[in-house]
């Protein structure tokens, strides 16, 4: 029997599936793609979705900084090794989540949305009716701490390797995919998106942008990488770094199930 590669044993280990589903499947997400979702909440989260966008580039350059390419690859073009192919990767990453701040900023002015929009959705997602000022709330800022553990030195954590940084890449890309892929589901084929609430925002630009064929490229790439790179460590240390990879599995799950604001 073939070896499970390391996202094969994080998804399919039974302690995964409650919280994986809880970090993909809310009342927020079928609102969503029902174009049911409040223009108040859906800017409030996408105030809170673009912080995280600008933390996002602190880490894929981070994540650079740890790539070594190899000095000597015995005859191998150095384009051909999977340190380049990481670094491409990553390269990718950032190249991406410029292009989505823009596009952030672009679909907020045509549809009227406010990227910092006050009263934001406070711990534990739900939403807050308190206008302290616009700021990260608790779920994000601790995504914004955990993204700047991997950040280039002074303020980045050294004990933190490369395969953890792919290990949160590849869950935060993928569950970003599977729940807004959830979202897409809950609408009609075809459904009309004249009587949306927020005009069609979600489901004219965000839902197609974030279910895109390349966005699905892309996630399987950091999976593929992924997998790669923890399968080229030493055997010897197969326990520890399943071990490891669950905690950080874990982590982000919880992360992203108190991302989505809590709607009736």
């Amino acid at each position: 029997m073939a070896k499970q590669s390391i996202t094969e044993h994080l998804l399919s280990s039974p302690e995964i599936a409650g919280l994986y589903q809880r970090a993909t499947q809310t009342q927020f997400l079928s609102l969503a793609g029902q174009g049911q979702l409040s223009p108040d909440v859906l800017c409030q989260w996408l105030s809170q979705d673009r912080l995280y966008a600008q933390a996002y580039i602190r880490f894929a350059g981070g994540l650079i900084s740890r790539v070594q390419l190899p000095t000597k690859v015995d005859g191998q073009e150095i384009t051909k090794t999977l340190q380049w192919r990481i670094l491409s990767l990553l390269q990718t990453a950032m190249s991406g989540v410029i292009r989505e701040l823009k596009f952030f900023e672009e679909t907020a002015k045509k549809y009227g949305l406010d990227l910092e929009a006050l009263g934001p959705v406070a711990e534990g997602g739900n939403l807050s009716n308190k206008s302290a000022g616009f700021a990260p709330n608790k779920v994000t800022k601790d995504y914004i701490d955990l993204f700047d553990s991997f950040s280039a030195q002074p303020h980045g954590n050294l004990s933190k390797t490369l395969l953890d940084g792919l290990v949160v890449l590849w869950t935060t890309e993928k569950v970003y995919l599977d729940a807004w892929t959830y979202a897409k589901q809950q609408a009609p084929e075809n459904a009309d998106t004249k009587g949306d609430l927020d005009g069609g925002a979600l489901r004219k630009e965000f839902i197609p942008n974030w279910t895109s064929e390349e966005f699905q490229a892309f996630v399987k790439e950091c999976q593929e990488c992924l997998d790669a790179y923890a399968a080229s460590q030493d055997e010897d240390t197969d326990e520890v770094i399943a071990a490891g990879s669950m905690t950080i599995f874990k982590k982000v799950l919880v992360l992203e199930e108190s991302f989505w604001p809590m709607v009736a």
